[in-house]
């Protein structure tokens, strides 16, 4: 799936870890209103 500039993002939770522990984050609310940036880095922890 790609996202281009001006696309809204897909509904999802993320994990946010805090200091009583992790925490869900819906991605739509966290990103309203804001400017944001996505990057991942393939298998960055994985095995190869």
């Amino acid at each position: 799936m790609a996202i281009k500039v001006g696309d809204r993002l897909p509904e999802g939770t993320l994990m946010e870890l805090g200091a009583s522990g992790p925490t869900p984050v819906n991605v739509t609310e966290a990103a309203k209103g804001k400017k944001i940036v996505i990057f991942s880095i393939v298998g960055a922890f994985t095995p190869t």
